[in-house]
């Protein structure tokens, strides 16, 4: 697959000035000069998914669960970091199967599997220690949808603190770094009823048509009350600022804290 059919689902209007812009800024999806860029689904679907059908063994991944559809990985990068990923072909945010009425939600999902980070390191984490990512397109290296779930950095989780007592479920900037970001913030229990993909497609027009162009995080906040509460960040893809749209800067691979 060429990195140009990542933009298959974009509407015309929208792909053609995003396409020149990736080519005129060096920002051409690395997914095709990756080695193999399809080695993530060659996981999924000729080991994980055959062998927990074959004996119940999700081997090399961590968890196959078929009912609902997805498998959890360890990633090769970091001591506790691992993929949530579907068992069907996604190739990533900009799958217009990931809008849809019945689509799973797999950010519900990541976050139920997010205790295998602590269980990893050996230490429990706050909710605002840990994080979920999923990168646009021009800034993954693999043409298969992969959630990320690690630590979040200290720094971020702490800027993002500030933005506790936003108004729920609405899009407020957020500077960090001398970056703009998009932060909504959402109650503890919203991944039942919320798609983080759908929440982010109904920011505005340009979203939900070039849904490629997003990179998307979820990490836990501590409330003034003593609770927690959930926050959304979304980076787009700022070509002036040569952004590919990787929230995944905003995660600590390392777990430092």
């Amino acid at each position: 697959m060429g990195g140009f059919r990542l933009f298959a689902t974009m509407r015309l209007t929208t792909l053609l000035p995003f396409l020149f812009s990736l080519l005129a800024n060096g920002l051409a999806a690395p997914a095709a000069h990756a080695a193999n860029p399809h080695k993530l689904w060659e996981i999924v679907s000729e080991q994980c998914v055959p062998n927990m059908q074959a004996s119940g063994n999700p081997q090399p991944c961590a968890a196959v669960d078929l009912e609902r559809g997805f498998v959890v990985l360890k990633d090769i990068v970091g001591p506790a970091q691992y993929l949530l990923m579907p068992t069907r072909r996604l190739p990533g945010i900009e799958s217009r199967e990931l809008l849809a009425d019945d689509a799973p939600n797999y950010w519900d999902y990541a976050w139920q599997q997010r205790w295998r980070v602590g269980q990893a390191l050996g230490r429990g984490l706050a909710d605002r220690q840990l994080g979920l990512e999923v990168n646009s397109a021009a800034a993954r290296s693999q043409l298969h949808l992969h959630i990320h779930i690690d630590c979040m950095r200290r720094d971020v989780a702490e800027s993002l603190a500030a933005h506790r007592g936003d108004p729920l479920r609405r899009w407020m900037p957020w500077q960090f770094e001398g970056h703009r970001y998009w932060v909504m913030r959402l109650p503890g229990d919203a991944l039942r009823s919320d798609d983080p993909f759908k929440l982010a497609a109904g920011r505005d027009a340009f979203a939900a048509s070039a849904m490629a162009a997003q990179s998307l995080l979820l990490t836990g906040v501590s409330l003034d009350d003593g609770g927690t509460g959930l926050l959304l960040v979304n980076m787009p893809v700022n070509f002036d600022l040569q952004e590919r749209g990787s929230a995944e800067v905003l995660m600590d691979h390392d777990c430092r804290w």
